[in-house]
């Protein structure tokens, strides 16, 4: 991620013990010799957040966790429910159950990551230079395999709702598959400088009248200028190229649902129809929720790699990044409430999963085994024929 080891604005990046103005982080001398600086001299910043207010810090844990356990339910249900029903198997269906698993690892991995770099006491001691690399590596693929695979799934109903013959033509699982794995390894292809470059956990304490925090932060090891032309090349390869990508497969999926009547279908073509554009709808949706949710915390990344100052030098960064970040986890938890809203065969699915998991709970091991019976065949029964994106 561009921003994921709060290395542009952290307010640890230059002490000065005459002034309590934080210069950005600039890496104008190298990491480990400020690491070891602070080291030397760990008395405390004067540095106002909003943070170091016990009641904001509770509020901010509760959030992040219910955004979590949210994401993680939310989005295995979204795959077991395809991977239990072979009739859902289409190929739309494979994108979306990439996109739940980007967002089931944001969930368990992204955002559990910044919630220790960001509101875990240094005293627990969870961040290590190891567990650094890692997270930064892991972070930037996700997050972008996340943006890719929302990009393939443009592509796929741009072609199926405005040439839907040809889409008929090249549309296949197994060509499915392979872009998906390439989605894969283009991202982790382009998080490896964040594998080799050794970032290191830093220790510091922040403190002011609202109070005092102490957080262990991760760094990365990046030259000065290699850093500003990797994070712009991420900003533009990973960001910007694909939101315009998506913004113009989602115009043309627009108009032609707007132009198109399905009037002049009948019938099973008729059905076809009307469920492409259910589908094509309900992906707008999601393009358009993604983008609002993660356009802040990637132009905060990239303004404030070029900008001299910012406010965040001064105060409230960590209220300011933890802001921005459960802004973006948003998205992660709300794809699954779009795909029960806008397609009856995933809600149907999500309520037969939640009526066997509640069985399970009650102790009724012979209601819960009927349940399972009939869940296993209502999945399986075809109330229509399953054609292109039909859900």
């Amino acid at each position: 991620m561009i921003l994921s080891d709060d290395q542009t604005t952290s307010p640890i990046s230059t002490i000065q013990t005459s002034e309590t103005v934080l210069l950005p982080y600039r890496f104008n001398q190298s990491v480990l010799k400020t690491i070891e600086s602070f080291q030397m001299n760990p008395s405390a910043l004067s540095y106002p957040d909003l943070t170091q207010l016990p009641f904001v810090w509770l509020t901010f844990v509760l959030l992040y966790l219910m955004v979590m356990f949210s994401a993680l339910f939310g989005n295995w249900l979204v795959c077991y429910t395809v991977l239990s029903n072979r009739k859902m198997q289409t190929v739309v269906n494979y994108y979306i159950v990439n996109l739940a698993l980007c967002d089931f690892l944001i969930g368990a991995f992204v955002l559990p990551s910044k919630m220790l770099e960001l509101l875990a006491p240094s005293s627990w001691h969870l961040l290590n230079n190891s567990i650094c690399t890692v997270m930064a590596f892991l972070q930037t693929v996700i997050v972008f395999a996340n943006i890719l695979t929302l990009v393939a799934t443009c592509f796929e109903r741009y072609f199926a709702i405005v040439h839907p013959l040809k889409s008929r033509m090249q549309q296949s699982k197994r060509r499915t598959c392979r872009i998906l794995i390439a989605v894969w390894l283009l991202t982790c292809f382009g998080s490896l400088p964040n594998f080799f470059s050794n970032s290191h956990a830093v220790m510091h304490q922040l403190d002011s009248d609202y109070g005092t925090i102490r957080r262990r932060t991760c760094l990365s090891n990046f030259e000065s200028n290699f850093r500003t032309a990797y994070y712009t090349f991420l900003f533009v390869a990973f960001y910007l190229i694909p939101l315009s990508l998506i913004a113009f497969t989602s115009f043309c999926i627009a108009r032609s649902l707007l132009r198109t009547s399905v009037l002049r279908r009948q019938g099973s073509l008729l059905r076809q129809e009307v469920n492409r554009r259910k589908v094509g709808k309900m992906i707008l949706i999601v393009v358009l929720t993604f983008t609002i949710a993660w356009t802040p915390y990637f132009l905060v990344s990239i303004v404030t790699q070029y900008m001299s100052e910012n406010f965040m030098e001064k105060h409230n960064f960590y209220f300011t990044m933890l802001c921005i970040n459960l802004f973006a986890f948003l998205h992660s938890s709300i794809n699954p409430l779009i795909y029960a809203t806008m397609s009856t065969r995933f809600r149907k699915g999500f309520a037969r999963i939640i009526r066997i998991l509640l069985c399970c709970s009650s102790g009724t091991p012979s209601t819960n085994i009927g349940n399972q019976n009939s869940f296993n065949e209502q999945v399986t029964s075809s109330r229509g024929s399953i054609v292109n994106g039909m859900m």
